[in-house]
């Protein structure tokens, strides 16, 4: 799938301005001569259906990342350095001819796009993914919110240099994620490398919370030529709504937590 190279200050995040190719979208079977993506597991990662039980509250592990509402994280309000705004970002971006996901005009993000919004508790999409025609699982892959790991950010308007972020080095072996919402069932967390078309990822809930090591996240099945996830050089985590040639999927859901699990936290 296609993400966009963000553009942001502290204050404000605004509008992508260039792609780059990840990982794609697709159905419970891959499309036959494709790479793109299919709805199969890709990794492995413990998902929890809600905090409740006879036991009282579950705690997740991990030091959660705080943002402003703007949807920008600071590297001075976390000490992993962890710097880089959320966006949203779909397979409309840029247009391929074909049908593609639509955003929600109701909600309206921080850098002016609808489909998605952003405060300072939660991070939230909405809308429908194109239902799939003719196997085009390449150009028709969904939609999703990102976050990126080492990103300044720039000028209003002018693109910002998205750069890679080393999760060895700061001794960070994995992520917990809270997520609510109604639809749909599952998305995709994504750990994104520069320059490998389909991103290791693992499978999450909605609603749900999802923790995960860094190690569970792995291609899809249907990828061919697989690239091992390098720990040291990820660009951005994703949420990731992928389509399915059955139907459209309705989209609802807010990112309301990420914790960063260390080493050394169980």
């Amino acid at each position: 799938m296609s993400e966009p190279m963000s553009a942001v200050s502290r204050r404000v995040v605004v509008s992508a301005m260039a792609l780059q190719l990840l990982g794609c979208g697709g159905d419970d079977v891959s499309p036959p001569g494709s790479t793109a993506g299919a709805g199969g597991s890709g990794g492995t990662a413990t998902s929890m259906a809600g905090t409740g039980g006879t036991g009282g509250a579950v705690v997740s592990p991990g030091t959660a990342l705080g943002w402003g509402v703007d949807g920008f994280v600071a590297g001075d309000t976390n000490p992993y350095a962890i710097e880089g705004p959320f966006y949203s970002y779909s397979d409309c971006d840029p247009p391929s001819g074909l049908p593609c996901s639509m955003p929600d005009p109701a909600l309206t993000g921080a850098d002016a796009k609808p489909g998605w919004s952003v405060d300072a508790g939660k991070v939230c999409l909405k809308g429908t993914a194109v239902q799939v025609q003719d196997s085009m699982f390449a150009a028709q892959w969904g939609a999703g919110l990102a976050l990126d790991l080492n990103s300044k950010g720039g000028e209003l308007g002018a693109p910002a240099v998205k750069g890679t972020f080393d999760l060895v080095q700061a001794g960070i072996k994995g992520f917990s994620v809270d997520i609510t919402g109604t639809a749909p069932a599952r998305i995709r967390i994504n750990l994104t490398m520069p320059g490998v078309p389909d991103s290791s990822f693992v499978d999450a809930k909605v609603p749900g919370t999802t923790t995960f090591n860094v190690a569970d996240a792995k291609q899809g099945t249907w990828v061919t030529s697989k690239t091992p996830l390098d720990p040291s050089k990820i660009e951005a985590l994703q949420f990731q709504v992928f389509t399915t040639a059955a139907s459209p999927t309705p989209y609802d859901f807010c990112v309301t937590a990420i914790r960063v699990v260390s080493d050394g936290v169980e």
